[in-house]
């Protein structure tokens, strides 16, 4: 029998003794941040950010009563202006984002691809182009660049500091390709999230 999100979750939250989280209420949840700092990493310096346009966390660890199965990690460029920008018109069909997720002091995945141009089947979703009624096709359209977990996910427990460890490459050259304050590297961590259950708590 598979195991289920929320079976995952029970089943670590026993392991370290937390046993209220059964009592949590789950529901669809992400968070985001931006490498504003060009840095390298992600969500590490989400406490300084406190804007909505660059994240939706205030640190990078969920309280007592909080905790988010990871289903899907995906990374997306913001402009200058906080718009969000095509990947591949920014940095080149030949861009790829090489990351890894850290949870602790643990690497739980390590140098995972993100292609600029690519497929479904190379962890990418090539653009397409959208168009409202009456208006011209939108050129900077926005792909959808993810990797989907396959399974139960990848959990980050509570209070517990989580970051990705991104760089990025030329797939045909193999040289480092450099990060502008033009074009910053995002990342959001979608899947299934905790939260304390008021009426079952109070």
């Amino acid at each position: 029998m598979a195991l289920s999100a929320q079976d995952k979750i029970l089943y670590v939250a026993n392991k370290l003794g937390l046993s209220t989280l059964g009592q949590m209420q789950g529901s669809t949840g992400a968070v985001y941040d931006v490498d504003t700092d060009i840095s390298g990493q992600i969500f590490s310096s989400a406490s300084r950010h406190q804007n909505p346009g660059i994240t939706n966390i205030t640190e990078n660890q969920f309280e007592v009563n909080e905790a988010l199965l990871v289903e899907t990690i995906g990374f997306y460029v913001k402009n200058s202006s906080n718009e969000v920008r095509n990947f591949q018109q920014q940095y080149g069909s030949d861009a790829v984002i090489v990351y890894d997720l850290v949870i602790g002091n643990k690497r739980v995945m390590k140098d995972t691809p993100i292609f600029a141009a690519g497929s479904p089947f190379t962890f990418a979703n090539v653009a397409q182009a959208t168009q409202a009624v009456g208006e011209s096709v939108n050129a900077s359209f926005l792909p959808r660049h993810q990797t989907f977990m396959e399974g139960a996910g990848i959990l980050i427990p509570p209070q517990v500091q989580w970051y990705v460890d991104y760089r990025m490459f030329n797939v045909v050259t193999g040289a480092s390709i450099p990060i502008t304050d033009a074009a910053t590297i995002g990342c959001y961590l979608f899947g299934t999230r905790v939260l304390l259950n008021f009426n079952t708590t109070i």
